[in-house]
Formats: C-alpha cells, sequence, structure tokens
C-alpha cells in the first residue's frame, strides 16, 4: 500500500537562476506535482504537519545539492536551501513546491566558469531552467546534455521526459565591464 505523499505524482519543473555581479547566485526552483488525493491540501491546513512537511523537502533537497558538485572559476561552492513552501494551483489537483536556493563565488574580469556535476540520469518530467545574468554580460560556451537557446544575457535550457540529463555541465561568460543602472530616474 502507498503512503499518500507517494501517491504524488511528478509532472513539471522549472528553474530560475538570478546571476550577481557580485558572484551571488539565487535559484527559484518549483516542482508541479499532481495531487489526486490532497495529500498537500491536508498538508498545507494542518501547521504541525506543514512545519514537518517543509523541514522534510529541505532536509530532502539540501542532501541532493550536497551531492553535487559546483565549481565557479575552479572553487568549490556550496548550494544553501534558504525557503521552501508548498502552494495548491488553484481548484486543481496540481500542487507545486516553491524553493528558494542560494550559492556564491567569486567572479573575475575576462572569462568566468560555472561547472557543474550531476548524477545522469532520464528525465522523468519536462523541465525548463532559465540563467539570467547581468545586463550586458557575454555567453561564450556551454557544454550541456541540455537543448538550450542563449538570448544575449539569458540562457534558456530545457528537457523533455525521457532524455538523459545531467552529467558534466559547464558555461563560459564575460561579465560587462560596468554595470547598467537600471532603475528608474
Amino acid at each position: 500500500m502507498l503512503s499518500d505523499e507517494e501517491m504524488v505524482e511528478p509532472l513539471h519543473a522549472e528553474s530560475f537562476f538570478s546571476v550577481s555581479i557580485t558572484g551571488e547566485i539565487h535559484e527559484r526552483l518549483c516542482f508541479e506535482y499532481l495531487d489526486p488525493d490532497g495529500y498537500y491540501k491536508r498538508v498545507v491546513n494542518d501547521d504541525a504537519l506543514l512545519a514537518k512537511e517543509i523541514e522534510k523537502l529541505v532536509s530532502n533537497m539540501q542532501y541532493f545539492l550536497d551531492r553535487e558538485r559546483v565549481e565557479i572559476n575552479h572553487e568549490r561552492v556550496k548550494s544553501i536551501v534558504r525557503y521552501v513552501d508548498i502552494f495548491p494551483k488553484g481548484m486543481s489537483e496540481v500542487v507545486g513546491v516553491v524553493y528558494l536556493i542560494d550559492f556564491a563565488g567569486r567572479f573575475k574580469q575576462g572569462l568566468n566558469k560555472v561547472e557543474t556535476w550531476l548524477e545522469e540520469e532520464v528525465a522523468p518530467y519536462d523541465f525548463e531552467i532559465i540563467w539570467r545574468y547581468p545586463t550586458g554580460t557575454r555567453i561564450h560556451e556551454i557544454d550541456t546534455l541540455l537543448e538550450y537557446e542563449i538570448y544575449d544575457d539569458f540562457v534558456l535550457l530545457w528537457a523533455y521526459e525521457g532524455l538523459q540529463v545531467g552529467g558534466y555541465e559547464r558555461m563560459e561568460f564575460e561579465l560587462p565591464k560596468e554595470t547598467i543602472d537600471t532603475r528608474a530616474k
């Protein structure tokens, strides 16, 4: 017999990385699940159960992040889960679990490199990833199993269910010499 949480089926994932000129990288990661038996709806309506579930989600995600190797300019960095929440998607049976994850390294003038070593696997669902670099960044080279497009200082990566993903990934980029002040004047 499956537990309630085992009845929750992963459907889709999306991730957004915001890269700061200072070397800070902030990620918003959202998994969407089909929850036909209302497991997560029961969780979000019970404060004690919600706190326990959030603690479990943080612990599980941190475990997987700790198994990854991420380097910025050949220095290992540590990804840290800062926030997790569960969001029912309206009246549907779809629920989102959102993680905010931070890591930081040291960028330099000239070419910078972010490298990641992940476990290779078959994508269990479709997903998209957007990397948003500071305005004016030049993306030089990407090495990944994922499909991708470069749009100026944005990188969009994606995979469809059933495709091989993970392994070694690398992005090389050059930050702008001066940042553009985008604040309203």
